[in-house]
């Protein structure tokens, strides 16, 4: 069984200058994140508010280095977007599990 995986997003200060210069970094990042959740990788995503570049992506891998390989795909990350203080971590959820249960 796969496990959860937290992926505390952080963005480099110039991430907002540059999705200026490249408009389509947004939509291909869009893109990968919908590629994701179709194959229930991606379980959710979102930004912490108010809005600074940081938030958080819920993703099913078997390992901890299958998820870092999963998160380096992303746009962001291949357009060198994400922070050295981005994190991935395995998540245990005790409460409330059954609703990122897999249903491959």
């Amino acid at each position: 069984m796969s496990k959860l995986f937290a992926v505390v997003v952080a963005t480099i200060p110039e991430y907002y200058d540059y999705k200026n210069a490249h408009p389509e970094h947004d939509p291909n990042q869009l893109a990968w994140f919908r590629e994701q959740q179709e194959k229930r990788i991606l379980l959710c995503c979102g930004p912490f508010f108010p809005h600074d570049g940081t938030g958080l992506w819920v993703i099913q891998a078997e390992s901890v280095e299958e998820a870092q390989t999963i998160v380096n795909s992303s746009p962001r990350a291949r357009d060198g977007m994400l922070a050295e203080s981005t994190r991935v971590v395995e998540w245990q959820v005790h409460i409330g599990r059954e609703r990122f249960e897999e249903t491959k």
